[in-house]
């Protein structure tokens, strides 16, 4: 088995399950080559992507979480600030602790009435016509919306932000030179702004009260607000779009399926996302970098080495899933991984839940005999897995 989890062609259609099982079949603590770098451990276990995540002391998400080393250019940028994602507690959980409150359970639900509202924004642009763009007027309309929401922007202006996660998302050879640097660049310009606007007018939103707030006694440092505006923007859109779209697709592979959810939309809805979030499983790696030497599956990984956690693998794991390849609505109890785990467990998994339920039910509802209508596109990337076009054809239910 040719094993290559680096060229985003692997996840061309989705996740390569089949180096996934050979892999957690023969050698679940792989070790990857890297051109032009160090090579990692590739971890395709459900019980050691689960015990890595929670294991900061060891396994550090510092100086990153992609498998390429940082870039100098964005480290010449922010200077000592780092994105949340690339800390350790106890600096992540102080950090952590600035937005945590809008993002637990209870605010999230007090949300629910305006996310099932902006739902039915969205499916009412596109019920005029029989046809559509699945990806990029309904499934990355609902976070790009929410999002701008959150942090007191136009709607309009998630949209087009939206629109630069998917350049910094994709791997840098399918694209033109400096396209990603150029996009991160855009996202912080317009950044810069929003800071301007609210320290000038702030508000209750999102973006005010982290201009606001304090760590040890200090206010964020503009480099600081931009990389957690960035993180944000760039978190607020993977999981719920690329689970909304792909899973779609997934349920119009699976009829049976998806005639079981429309035959009781409320009853079935929740099982259906955790199993659509567990089949799809939009992020599709984090690294973690060695603090001290240890055994891992019979291997001796070293201080210094890269660790790689793919959660699709994880996802499909035989020793904890029945049937791993079948897609089931109503799997219970349904462990998957898709919003990670430990310390750095998906901030935004309560909104993810509301806004995938409250898109997916829409649909649903309002539309029948949704076919694939044209050529699918998939983002050319080995980090976030999700179609960026899926034309399709419809009818609005009566």
């Amino acid at each position: 088995m040719k094993i290559d989890l680096l060229s985003p062609d692997s996840f061309k259609g989705g996740h390569p399950h089949a180096q996934y099982n050979w892999l957690r079949e023969h050698d679940p603590v792989f070790w990857h080559e890297e051109p032009g770098g160090s090579g990692f451990w590739a971890v395709t276990t459900h019980k050691d992507v689960y015990d890595i995540g929670r294991n900061a002391k060891v396994f550090s998400s510092e100086p990153t979480i992609m498998i390429q080393d940082p870039d100098p250019a964005q480290a010449n940028f922010s200077g000592d600030a780092k994105m949340m994602l690339m800390m350790d507690p106890p600096e992540h959980t102080a950090y952590r602790k600035l937005i945590s409150r809008e993002f637990t359970q209870g605010p999230a639900k007090h949300y629910t009435a305006r996310i099932e509202e902006l739902a039915t924004k969205i499916l009412d642009a596109v019920m005029e016509r029989d046809q559509c763009d699945f990806v990029s007027e309904i499934a990355g309309e609902m976070p790009s919306f929410v999002i701008a929401d959150l942090m007191g922007l136009p709607l309009d202006d998630g949209r087009e932000l939206y629109k630069l996660t998917e350049v910094i998302h994709s791997a840098p050879e399918s694209l033109p030179e400096n396209a990603i640097a150029n996009a991160v660049m855009k996202m912080f310009e317009y950044g810069q702004g929003v800071i301007n606007d609210k320290r000038a007018n702030p508000g209750e939103d999102l973006a005010s009260k982290l201009l606001a707030a304090e760590v040890d006694g200090q206010k964020l440092t503009d480099a600081e607000f931009l990389l957690f505006f960035m993180l944000l923007i760039d978190a607020g859109g993977d999981t719920t779009r690329n689970l909304v779209a792909t899973g779609m697709y997934e349920l119009l592979k699976n009829p049976e399926q998806l005639a079981l959810l429309q035959s009781d939309v409320d009853k079935h809805l929740p099982g259906a996302r955790d199993e659509l979030l567990r089949w799809t499983s939009p992020v599709i790696y984090m690294r973690r970098t060695v603090k001290q030497d240890i055994a891992l599956g019979g291997k001796s990984l070293k201080a210094g080495d890269k660790v790689v956690l793919y959660y699709g693998a994880a996802n499909r794991d035989e020793n904890v899933f029945d049937s791993p390849h079948q897609l089931d609505i109503t799997r219970s109890p349904n462990k998957h991984l898709a919003f990670g785990g430990g310390h750095h467990v998906c901030l935004g998994q309560w909104f993810a839940r509301l806004e995938i339920d409250a898109i997916l039910r829409e649909v649903l509802v309002r539309m029948s005999d949704i076919e694939i209508n044209g050529d699918l596109e998939w983002m050319p990337s080995n980090f976030i897995s999700g179609l960026t076009r899926m034309p399709v054809r419809f009818q609005a239910r009566r």
